[in-house]
């Protein structure tokens, strides 16, 4: 009980908002981290299962444990203090096998280690990361598997994430839960579950299947795209959302596992027992007493209620519904509203834009300028969730566009000295050319540059400043027979109206 009350316990206490926000993305609709639940419990099997080998071995408390255990505790500050979730949660990393090395000592711990390991298994990403390696692996599955059903006679033409089978009612959305991210974290984990407790701990053996259950996790999900473009073409569209899917999904899975253990048979023999750590060694099981630990329990102690309260408190609420406020007629402008088909589309990616953008608070819209020429707006409003925050550029790689021009220019409308952010890109299916300008600011500045808003936001949010603030982003195609710079004039002028509405809103 000694190391329990002494160091795990004082953890728990200063850890307990990373594990909320661990178990709540463990919870989250893409169920890219669904499998994290098994986790603890699989450690908590692999001591048990092995007390009869490390409980003889002395228990030593062991100061090198905070090798680990201090810049763990120093990310979780930094996390806490600045309102970065996942930034105390990655210090889970370090921190649990460092607890275990501080409050055990080596000497019971041998043989272990790569179960405390596994603490890097249950971390999530942090939601930029997490949805931009989404957007790449849903490209990579897209493109493969609509290449792959083609070459054997689906015949779908890809517009964005859609499939369409030629001659065949209706479309496949390709969401991004089917980006493979899923099945890639999740075959790393078994992969790692395989390699470090089952069979020979060969050091050849584990890179091995740790390189090797990524790239079987992404081929396979290139073939589930293929297959179910196959199924649409043969059986429809309903069939290949539905029962389809689920056929396809559960092939996929059990294709990669057997494959797995497969590659791991033909390439290194047939698996043994169960991997142990070493017998004992010969000797006293004597554990040391609480004097030597008392030192650094009380230090954790006096950590743990200020660290608690520095990641629950939020000094500054979140407030709502005001880029819903924006004007539908402004400078010569008027909103359009929705179609019922572009309606459907937001209700069907609202809640993944919601959980990757961290806030409720955001809008897309169409204006029209008198001559019927339309702009398309974004509006997202943020408090302390700042950091949710990315650069436009993600989400126009995420419509189907390349990229051709991604800088910032003079925005002197607003403010002398002022920027905005430029993009033109090239739409993937029909070739037009979009001018994309955007701009990041609160009640008192404004800038075009995704660095420019970091180091604004940063320093208030150390010190716990109000952050209130907006990103407005305009796009205007390229009409035919026009050069960009009258496309920009467009996308300029109704973006400095919306900056001046939007410090209005956060003012």
């Amino acid at each position: 009980m000694i190391p329990t009350l002494a160091v795990f316990l004082p953890l728990l206490v200063a850890y307990a908002t990373a594990l909320a926000w661990c178990a709540d993305r463990w919870n989250a609709p893409t169920e890219y981290f669904a499998h994290c639940w098994l986790l603890p419990p699989f450690a908590a099997y692999l001591f048990w299962s092995q007390r009869a080998l490390w409980s003889p071995r002395p228990r030593t408390v062991d100061p090198r444990g905070w090798l680990l255990l201090g810049p763990a505790l120093a990310l979780h500050v930094a996390g806490a203090a600045l309102m970065v979730d996942s930034w105390s949660a990655a210090s889970l990393v370090l921190a649990v096998p460092g607890a275990a090395w501080l409050a055990l000592g080596r000497e019971r711990l041998r043989g272990l280690w790569p179960v405390l390991w596994l603490a890097a298994f249950c971390v999530p990403l942090p939601m930029y990361v997490e949805g931009r390696l989404a957007f790449t692996l849903k490209e990579v599955a897209v493109a493969g598997g609509s290449w792959l059903a083609n070459l054997a006679g689906a015949d779908v033409v890809r517009s964005g994430d859609m499939l369409q089978p030629r001659g065949v009612d209706g479309a496949l959305h390709v969401a991004d839960a089917c980006s493979g991210l899923r099945s890639l974290l999740a075959m790393m984990t078994l992969a790692y579950c395989l390699a470090c407790f089952l069979g020979a701990p060969r050091l050849l053996r584990r890179a091995t299947l740790l390189l090797a259950a990524p790239l079987m996790a992404i081929a396979a999900n290139v073939v589930r795209i293929a297959v179910l473009c196959l199924f649409a073409r043969w059986q429809g569209v309903p069939f290949a959302e539905g029962a389809g899917h689920s056929l396809a999904n559960a092939a996929e899975w059990v294709t990669l596992v057997v494959a797995l253990v497969g590659l791991d048979v033909l390439a290194f023999g047939r698996a043994a027992a169960v991997a142990v750590p070493p017998r004992p060694r010969s000797g006293p099981a004597a554990a040391d007493g609480p004097r030597r630990l008392a030192p650094h329990a009380i230090a954790l102690w006096l950590a743990a209620g200020p660290l608690l309260w520095l990641a629950l408190h939020r000094p500054h609420g979140e407030a709502a519904n005001r880029a819903e406020r924006l004007p539908a007629e402004v400078a010569g402008h008027r909103l359009v509203p929705r179609t019922a088909a572009q309606e459907a589309e937001l209700v069907r990616n609202l809640p993944r834009w919601r959980e990757l953008l961290g806030t409720d608070d955001f809008v897309w819209r169409r204006y029209d300028d008198a001559a019927g020429r339309s702009l398309w707006v974004v509006a997202l409003f943020h408090d302390s969730n700042w950091k949710s925050v990315h650069p436009p550029r993600i989400c126009i790689e995420g419509s189907n566009m390349d990229i051709l021009r991604d800088d910032e220019a003079p925005f002197d409308e607003l403010a002398p000295g002022c920027t905005a952010g430029r993009i033109v890109a090239r739409s993937r299916s029909d070739g037009m050319e979009y001018v994309t300008m955007s701009l990041y600011g609160a009640a008192d500045w404004a800038a075009g540059g995704y660095g420019d808003f970091v180091l604004h936001h940063l320093p208030r949010a150390l010190v716990r400043a109000p952050m209130s603030g907006f990103l407005l982003r305009v796009e205007s195609a390229v009409l035919p027979g026009e050069q960009h710079e009258a496309a920009e004039a467009r996308a300029r002028g109704l973006l400095r109206a919306l900056a001046v509405k939007a410090q209005e809103a956060v003012r």
